[in-house]
């Protein structure tokens, strides 16, 4: 496979997801960054592999990987099982509650990731790109080579305590104690981290102590492949509107079925033939009543959305928790698709509502903003040229990949100055 090298460095990539088949946001992402990394340096990759990608895989990496990386080693993924008594590896609930470590590290221990990385560290290696945190406590502490951690989140955590009440707020609290305590400490080991936006970077700072003008947090946002959407004309079904994203993950199954209930019916009141498609995976869950409503069909996991996009006529976007940025939304603005969410759904993205899109928060405000969407497609277009020249310009990978490229090299130079 051909590559240009502008400045060659050899990356030792860990990501906690397989990237895969790209079938998540997670996985998504680090596909993508991988893949425009790949153009401009050396990278051997560490993977974490999830129990619903190892049968796909089966012992061998796929090509594509194999073409972008110089080697890639799969290590079995231990995730933590939330609520069970052991966890994922172990150890018993009170050994958790007593220590100052969070569970979800405690517990979930690889001995053979960590020799890996060890064994990965012992080849040349100029600068370690650590993707997400869950990879991050299996970095030595002693790290050599100049580290950067890629998307940290800790604005979550701090939502989980305003929204519970009484002892869950309690138990809520003293993981985010936990979890804070840990964070600080473990960025020390990072020459650089990044977030996805300038809110979730201002919550890292904040958490870790840091000045507001401190560079150590870097905004790195989500992207999309926008040369891979482009609306097919004459496939849009009239009344239809999108939510693409996978029940298994809580704030989107709080977001579906608050729309279902309280919004759906007025958007249908004022558009009879009004129906939400929602994607992704959602097997073995308890969700009757979704089933049953005669306005909402489940698709489960699609490998390709760009047809589900063309048929939409909205996508909407209700969430109400959760923190990053949206996959979902870009795919849709790259896609011409127009757009109605809640504020929380867009956050951190640099798109204004009755520019790029709809923002409304009442489920009122919710329908009619979908209602007249569907009613003025004039409208609904001119939203949705806006937003995909908004992703062109700064959410396409190809840029956002450059600005981390450029991140790793200046740490690269910054550990040289500092050791010569």
């Amino acid at each position: 496979m051909f590559r240009k090298y502008d400045v060659a460095m050899n990356l030792l990539v860990l990501s906690t997801w397989f990237p895969y088949p790209p079938d998540n946001g997670s996985r998504l992402r680090a596909f993508h960054l991988i893949r425009e990394l790949a153009g401009r340096h050396r990278i051997r990759l560490v993977a974490g592999l999830q129990e619903d990608v190892a049968p796909q895989v089966g012992g061998e990496v796929p090509k594509t990987l194999r073409e972008l990386c110089e080697e890639v080693v799969p290590v079995p993924w231990r995730w933590y099982a939330a609520g069970t008594a052991g966890g994922g590896g172990g150890g018993g609930g009170l050994r958790a509650l007593l220590s100052l470590t969070p569970r979800s590290i405690l517990e979930t221990d690889n001995p053979r990731l960590r020799s890996v990385i060890d064994e990965q560290l012992g080849k040349p290696t100029d600068a370690v790109l650590v993707l997400q945190q869950g990879m991050a406590p299996f970095l030595p502490p002693a790290v050599t080579p100049p580290a950067v951690l890629d998307e940290v989140e800790v604005s979550g955590l701090d939502q989980a305590v305003a929204a519970s009440r009484g002892r869950a707020r309690l138990r809520h609290a003293l993981t985010r104690w936990k979890a804070h305590r840990y964070w600080r400490s473990a960025l020390r080991r990072f020459l650089a981290a990044t977030a996805v936006s300038e809110a979730e970077a201002a919550a890292v700072r904040r958490m870790a102590g840091m000045g507001t003008g401190d560079p150590g947090v870097a905004v790195i946002p989500n992207g999309v492949d926008v040369r891979a959407y482009r609306r097919e004309a004459g496939r849009t079904v009239p009344g239809r509107l999108l939510y693409n994203g996978a029940l298994t993950y809580g704030p989107n199954l709080e977001a579906v079925r608050w729309f279902a209930a309280d919004v759906l019916p007025l958007v249908a009141a004022q558009v009879p033939d009004a129906h939400l498609v929602v994607t992704g995976r959602s097997e073995n869950l308890a969700i009757d009543d979704l089933r049953a409503d005669p306005r909402v069909r489940l698709t489960g996991f699609l490998p390709d959305l760009r047809p589900a996009l063309d048929e939409a006529a909205l996508c909407v976007v209700p969430l109400r928790s959760g923190g990053g940025t949206r996959l979902k939304i870009l795919e849709a603005f790259a896609a011409e698709l127009p757009v109605v969410s809640t504020s929380v759904g867009a956050a951190g993205l640099a798109a204004r509502s009755g520019e790029h899109l709809l923002l409304a928060d009442t489920p009122r405000d919710l329908a009619d903003g979908v209602a007249r969407l569907l009613q003025e497609p004039e409208r609904a277009r001119t939203l949705a040229r806006r937003a995909r020249h908004l992703v062109e310009e700064r959410y396409d990978w190809s840029a956002i990949s450059a600005t981390l490229s450029d991140l790793l090299e200046r740490c690269v130079a910054m550990e040289r100055r500092n050791t010569a």
